[in-house]
């Protein structure tokens, strides 16, 4: 059997706390100490976006996880204590949500297929567009963070065994407070039956201790319709709220471009005003009598 080999290498200006292939796509994230997020191809370790730290979203990156369809990178600020979604394509933020507290891992998975109870129940499930008028297109790209066929649920987890899933990334379903220790690994089954978290207990003569740990989440199985058909609604409102948002965005925008073709268009107005009135005054001939 062949041995393994390196086949290439790439240095870096800042150490990398962490790096994430992405499920679809030849790209990888990266976070680095510096508080950036990078995208890098995976051939030639390309550069594709970096979204620098801001004092909206902070710096300190704990954490990062992948949506399953590879579209929206997903991860956590410890300073702020924050989750970030984010756009692949464009390096836009399109969600952000506080935590209580920082959260050490994460985990994106998606519902199995051979689900027979969704099949009926995604088939007839969103009937707005017969009734409403489609949404004219935006600059940005609002829906992205809807645009999701099965369910998906995001897992984090944190200090003092602090678990939350959020379905779609976006809608929070559970809380669990029954995990000691700080969160180092989790994973959600396809089937929604069964979370494993592994923990790390500190002792009281500070050696850490690993615990595995393994939660019956049946009860998610067994209301999977009406809990998808309670994040799609909700996550369908959030985009919708954050149309609206940049809608009035957009308005505000064009508004000040306007004023200020106006302020421009009138000031050459006077100016050229005042040079004719000048050549005017120039052009008269003023006679005096005595």
């Amino acid at each position: 059997m062949p041995a393994f080999r390196q086949v290439g290498e790439k240095q870096l200006p800042n150490p990398i706390l962490f790096m994430v292939w992405s499920p679809k796509r030849d790209l990888i994230a990266l976070a680095n100490q510096a508080g950036e997020l990078l995208l890098h191809r995976l051939a030639n370790f390309q550069r594709v976006w970096t979204l620098p730290p801001n004092e909206n979203t902070g710096k300190e990156i704990t954490s990062l996880a992948w949506r399953p369809d590879g579209k929206i990178l997903a991860f956590s600020v410890g300073d702020t204590n924050q989750v970030i979604l984010c756009d692949v394509e464009k390096a836009e933020i399109l969600h952000i949500f506080p935590v209580e507290t920082p959260v050490s891992c994460m985990h994106w998975m998606e519902v199995s297929d051979d689900n027979s109870v969704l099949s009926s129940f995604d088939n007839a499930e969103d009937e707005s567009d017969f009734f409403l008028p489609k949404l004219p297109t935006l600059p940005k790209s609002y829906s992205t963070a809807s645009k999701m066929s099965r369910l998906n649920i995001l897992v984090l987890g944190g200090n003092s065994g602090f678990i939350e899933l959020y379905a779609y990334g976006m809608y929070k379903i559970a809380t669990l407070t029954e995990v000691a220790g700080t969160c180092c690994s989790l994973c959600l089954s396809s089937d929604l039956k069964s979370l494993s978290v592994v923990t790390e207990i500190k002792s009281t003569n500070g050696d850490p201790e690993i615990r595995y740990n393994q939660l019956d989440t049946s009860l998610l199985s067994d209301y999977l319709p009406e809990v998808t058909r309670m994040a799609r609604k909700f996550t369908h409102i959030s985009t919708l709220l954050q149309y609206q948002k940049q809608s009035l965005t957009c308005m505000c925008e064009a508004w000040e471009d306007i004023l200020m073709q106006m302020d421009l268009r009138l000031t050459k107005f006077v100016q050229v005003g005042r040079l004719q009135l000048i050549q005017l005054f120039n052009s008269i001939t003023f006679v005096c009598y005595t």
